[in-house]
């Protein structure tokens, strides 16, 4: 294919029109998404209890991305508004990154930085997942800042400031230690590096923000080990999970690219034999990878890290096409397109693009590698970053509605004088609800003892939902011999795809 040239001012136009584009996307879906996820609210809950000096001791997750959220209580400002800000700002500070490190390592070309930051950017599971009040959107920032501090021209301090990185990306994400060891492997086979001085500053810099949560859990709870950890033991291995980690990778970006493994293995190649010094980046993403095989319920949120790295990789091989008609890799990639579609309609996974324009989706992807086979660069690089904005879009749009019913439920609430129970495990309730107001349920008790709890506990209210597909376990007023003692006070319903999602309070007579 022809190369693509562009100048210094068009690319910084094109750079700065692509963040533009990514950050006006996210405010309409902000302002379109009532509800966050469960783990966003015990983020928050965790940066309350910070901006009073304490701690959850039954919160598993890590305190770096919660101090961060704690602002918002100590200001007395909205802190989901607070936590979409801070992602949002997260999440171009991530694109900056994208760009610069893209440019150190093929810095004789505009092109590629670019491609880079917009293939990133619209990746469904990059657009999508910095965009909730989660971790991963300041996980990546860290890891790409950890990247970027490396390859920088610095002596003084530079392996204790690239500890203390590590550190702080392992207190924001146990996967963060993945990181400490992509270095620590390099610095060890390394003989320039292995020095008793460079493991002594990095370990030290590694040390310093991880040590103290550590030392105050044991003194707290006499353990230091997470529930993390077993969930990894708890996991069902079979042919479906391996499919549904392959479907996620293939689709990754959005698209399906016109190269096979062997390109992508061979950019990764050719990257590490052009400078030793980028063998951290090839490590990290190989036990990532492998760390997200290990862990398919978290598919495909744990690809956030490395989907930036990947990206410039991809777009480097995009870029860098011989321009033949290459048989082995169009059989490939139509291969790879089959299996994307029998994926979609077998698997039928949100994140490979639910919904009816799925079939755009296609024809835009087989389009793209078509002219990638007759030499197109241009058209074949604008269709794929099209196809990617539009499965963003709908991957994104698919969501919006998650939760919206526990949402206005727990809304109307608030106006209710009287304690109100709920059984729902989506958070929203327990968030909005919280102060003493919502009472969580989660007996196992017969409708006679349920009704029995209500009265006892000075119930006046209780919450039905069907969002979460958990059900509620309060059923008592399904009961005919209870039924007339529940009057339905105020319903919601709504539609996630073509599930109806329902919401409903019931005043205990």
């Amino acid at each position: 294919m022809a190369k693509l040239t562009l100048s210094k001012k068009h690319a910084t136009v094109l750079l700065v029109s692509v963040i533009l584009i990514f950050v006006l996307f996210k405010i309409i879906f902000f302002y379109l998404t009532p509800a966050e996820w469960g783990d966003s609210y015990r983020f928050l809950r965790a940066g309350e209890y910070l901006s009073k000096l304490s701690y959850p001791l039954d919160e598993k997750r890590l305190p770096i991305f919660p101090i961060l959220l704690a602002p918002a209580f100590l200001l007395n400002i909205d802190p989901i508004l607070w936590g979409r800000a801070l992602v949002l700002v997260l999440s171009v500070f991530c694109l900056f990154l994208v760009f610069k490190l893209s440019k150190k390592i093929y810095a004789k070309n505009p092109v590629i930085p670019i491609l880079a930051v917009a293939i990133t950017a619209f990746s469904p599971t990059f657009f999508y997942w910095t965009g909730k009040i989660y971790s991963e959107a300041l996980f990546a920032f860290l890891v790409l800042l950890s990247f970027n501090l490396y390859y920088k021209k610095l002596t003084r301090f530079k392996y204790f400031i690239l500890g203390l990185l590590c550190g702080l990306t392992f207190m924001t994400r146990f996967e963060g230690f993945l990181l400490f060891l992509s270095f620590f492997i390099f610095f060890l086979i390394n003989r320039s590096l292995r020095s008793f001085g460079t493991f002594l500053h990095f370990i030290g810099g590694f040390i310093l923000p991880t040590l103290p949560y550590f030392i105050l859990r044991y003194l707290n709870l006499g353990f230091v080990s997470s529930n993390y950890f077993s969930e990894l033991l708890s996991f069902n291995y079979d042919f479906k999970t391996i499919w549904i980690y392959l479907a996620s990778f293939v689709f990754i970006f959005g698209f399906i690219p016109f190269f096979g493994v062997g390109k992508l293995l061979g950019a990764m190649k050719n990257l590490f034999t052009k400078n030793v010094n980028y063998m951290p980046i090839i490590l990290f993403m190989v036990l990532e990878l492998i760390l997200i095989l290990l862990w398919p319920s978290a598919i495909p949120r744990l690809f956030v890290p490395v989907i930036p790295l990947l990206a410039i990789l991809a777009s480097y091989i995009m870029y860098e096409g011989k321009g033949e008609k290459n048989l082995k890799n169009l059989i490939f990639s139509l291969g790879l397109l089959l299996f994307f579609i029998l994926s979609r309609f077998y698997l039928k996974l949100p994140f490979l693009v639910l919904g009816k324009i799925v079939g755009g989706v296609i024809l835009l992807n087989f389009a793209a590698i078509i002219f990638a086979w007759f030499n197109k660069k241009l058209f074949y690089i604008l269709l794929i970053i099209f196809c990617s904005v539009i499965s963003s879009l709908v991957v994104t749009n698919f969501f919006k509605t998650n939760y919206k019913t526990i949402y206005e439920v727990a809304a109307y609430s608030k106006s209710l004088n009287g304690k109100i129970a709920f059984s729902d495990e989506t958070g929203v309730a327990s968030w909005y609800l919280r102060n003493g107001k919502g009472v969580f349920y989660d007996l196992n008790l017969s409708n006679e003892s349920e009704y029995k709890w209500l009265k006892e506990n000075n119930i006046l209210y209780i919450i039905d939902t069907n969002e979460h597909n958990e059900g509620s376990k309060l059923e008592v007023f399904k009961d005919e011999v209870y039924k007339g003692r529940f009057e339905e006070v105020a319903k919601f319903k709504s539609n996630v795809g073509t599930a109806e999602t329902r919401s409903v309070i019931y005043k205990v007579q």
